[in-house]
């Protein structure tokens, strides 16, 4: 498997302070992935397009930044819906959208 395409692992971290100030802060770890996009068709018959991100060894996140992610902003970041850990391998699953079939 070929980890070619660089992708950013965005933890967010929560602000214990007590002042009214609420923001957290954002850090972003670039590393190598391999990146596919695919269909994944669930029990019920539901089928949805997404990217799986296959990053080696063992990390978390709480988004993903890919190819159009701006650190600066933080816009292009993407949500993760699963988690997947294997020996020596993390994915990630993001859910692009519902794929529907003979639509009414």
């Amino acid at each position: 498997m070929r980890y070619d395409q660089t992708v950013y692992l965005i933890t967010e971290t929560a602000n214990d302070s007590d002042d009214l100030n609420f923001e957290g802060e954002t850090e972003a770890i670039r590393t190598k992935a391999n990146v596919k996009r695919t269909n994944l068709t669930l029990a019920n018959g539901e089928m949805y397009d997404a990217t799986i991100v296959r990053v080696f060894g063992e990390w978390s996140a709480d988004k993903i930044g890919l190819a159009d992610y701006d650190q600066q902003t933080g816009k292009g970041a993407r949500k993760i819906q699963k988690v997947g850990r294997h020996f020596n391998r993390t994915d990630f699953y993001i859910v692009n959208s519902e794929v529907i079939f003979n639509a009414k």
